[in-house]
């Protein structure tokens, strides 16, 4: 009685949730990912010693500032030594040594926990201070990778709009506040402590261009939420209306003021290592609405997609339109990007397996260079449509691309089925159902459910403990289907089941409630892990990257308590 789409079996290591981590500055790991090109580029080792003795302790300010100072120090230090180390063109190196050295490298970073208390503290003592602004602009700054990068970013951006409301630099926070956020698959934000800062500028500020430009954060934060893959129609394209209505007029009143005040925006992995991706022209607030607006329409499942043109690696012009009357499955990608590698193998077996006169698969590459492309497809084999169109090309503006990969699936007619940032079992049982027509969906895929459940026999069934029917009940209350939407119930009833024993509430705990916090759950990373370790050693089919994405932000004593309790818990159990 389970909701199928709770079953979330999946042989690979990065399905959705490891998207999270590959995701470019606009998210927290392509950050890393862009550090991990130029670190692997570079084969460094972990930064010696020395740097981390490298600053010591000021004592002419405040004893907090004195933290955030120290802390700053190191990491500029740390900085440095690896623009150094960039020198060291170390490409013969092993895949796996690469890693390695790219592990030890990151691990020995600065730890700004001690700073983001101090920041925080200084903050909350109130007074006149001068450097209260800097504390601030360290917390959105400085915080964009951590974990709970929300609370933090939104109490730096809320102290700088209360206190200096004529602040220069907030068109600034608010963009940096924006790259920050990504949509959970069943639409939920990951930030809602920025969402809420960016209604309330919207609302309330005085500044016309702020309002527009927190007008337009909102509506593309809706629009990206309608993305997700277990959202229905109704709701999906209620959020894209929503969407619409508040991008639409938002530059009234500013039309020829710039949005793009820099002429650059933050960009995945830096487009190329090393650089930001770089606009032709900054735009003004009304070409910004209308760019927006024309996303909306044409870059969200449910939509129909604007034909875009490209050239081809052998310099022949290509456009959409040329494959119409065959379910197109788009790949922005890159040759330096981890996952967009990693999953080629799979590619191949659906291009293999699906009728050519049905399916294309179109490959966008966004490298520097063409050639580069060439050489890399002399030793991968991808027998399938390629463009290049670079780091800076229009079209991934106008599709919305924060990170790589980027799928979107579009069926013969041009309509927008789907779109993703993780090539899992739900997706690739998307692609072939449109490609076949036919209804491929095991017991063990997970999908979206069409009709609302029998919520009333699923409460009767939950009530006296069928563990499939409280994670089917979970699951009702999540996604509001058939019953208003509900965490602290879903949460409940998820726990109930868990502690029955039931892997597939048991990952859902892990995954998506404690791993990020939600509802009266506080994020809690060891009993995520719990959770997730029980999951995995009832079933290895779940996807394992939630798991490791916690343990790559625990201690090495954590991860061992977390291990330590799904033990106990087995063993009392047995």
């Amino acid at each position: 009685m389970a909701e199928q789409y709770d079953r979330t079996p999946n042989d690979r290591r990065f399905g959705w949730m490891s998207a999270v981590i590959v995701l470019p500055p606009l998210c927290l790991g392509l950050l890393l990912l862009a550090a991990r090109h130029d670190i692997t580029r570079s084969g460094m080792a972990a930064p010696p010693d020395s740097i981390r003795g490298a600053a010591s302790p000021r004592t002419d300010i405040d004893p907090y500032w004195a933290v955030v100072e120290e802390y700053l120090d190191l990491q500029n230090a740390w900085n440095a030594w690896m623009e150094r180390e960039r020198e060291l063109a170390l490409d013969d190196l092993s895949a796996e040594e690469r890693d390695r050295r790219f592990q030890e490298a990151f691990a020995d970073r600065p730890n700004i926990r001690p700073a983001i208390a101090a920041a925080t503290a200084f903050i909350d003592a109130g007074g006149d201070h001068d450097r209260v602004t800097e504390a601030a602009e360290f917390l959105v700054m400085q915080t964009f990778g951590e974990p709970d990068a929300d609370q933090h970013m939104s109490k730096g951006a809320q102290t700088l709009l209360g206190r200096t409301p004529d602040y220069d630099g907030l068109p600034a926070i608010l963009m940096r506040l924006a790259t920050r956020r990504f949509s959970m698959p069943d639409g939920q934000s990951s930030t809602p402590g920025i969402d809420r800062f960016f209604e309330d500028v919207a609302s309330d500020t005085e500044s016309p261009a702020l309002r527009a430009m927190a007008r337009y954060y909102v509506a593309s934060g809706l629009m990206r939420s309608a993305n997700g893959f277990l959202l229905g129609e109704e709701e999906r394209d209620a959020r894209r209306q929503r969407a619409l209505d508040v991008a639409s007029g938002l530059s009234a009143g500013v039309e020829n003021e710039l949005f793009d005040h820099a002429g650059t925006t933050p960009a995945p992995s830096a487009g190329a290592p090393g650089r930001p991706f770089t606009r032709s022209a900054p735009r003004t607030f009304e070409e910004a609405e209308a760019d927006l607006i024309r996303t909306i329409r044409h870059a969200t499942p449910g939509g129909t997609a604007l034909d875009m043109t490209g050239r081809r690696l052998d310099g022949a012009e290509d456009s959409l339109s040329a494959y119409r009357g065959r379910v197109v499955l788009i790949d922005f990608w890159a040759t330096w990007c981890p996952p967009c590698v990693d999953v080629l193998p799979e590619l191949r077996d659906l291009v293999a397996k699906l009728p050519a006169d049905r399916f294309t698969l179109l490959a966008i590459s966004v490298d520097d260079q063409r050639e580069t492309v060439n050489t890399f497809r002399e030793r991968e084999p991808m027998p399938w449509v390629h463009w290049h169109v670079g780091p800076d090309a229009d079209l991934l503006r106008n599709w919305d691309v924060l990170g790589f990969p980027t799928y979107v699936l579009v069926d013969e007619e041009g309509l927008i089925l789907a779109r993703t940032v993780g090539f899992d079992d739900w997706f690739t049982t998307r692609i072939r159902e449109a490609v076949t027509g036919e209804d491929t969906r095991s017991a063990d895929t997970p999908v979206q459910a069409k009709d609302p459940p029998d919520v009333a026999e699923l409460r009767r069934a939950a009530e006296e403990g069928d563990p499939e029917a409280q994670v089917g009940l979970a699951a009702a209350y999540r996604n509001g289907n058939g019953v208003a939407r509900d965490d602290d119930a879903a949460t409940a009833w998820y726990l109930r089941a868990a502690e029955q024993g039931h892997d597939a509430a048991q990952w859902m705990l892990g995954s998506l409630f404690y791993s990020f916090g939600r509802g009266d759950v506080p994020r809690d990373d060891v009993t995520g892990a719990m959770w997730l370790n029980l999951a995995l050693s009832q079933n290895d089919k779940h996807d394992r990257s939630p798991l490791d994405m916690l343990e790559s932000r625990m201690t090495p004593a954590q991860i061992a308590e977390a291990q330590r309790l799904a033990k106990e818990w087995r063993e009392a159990r047995d």
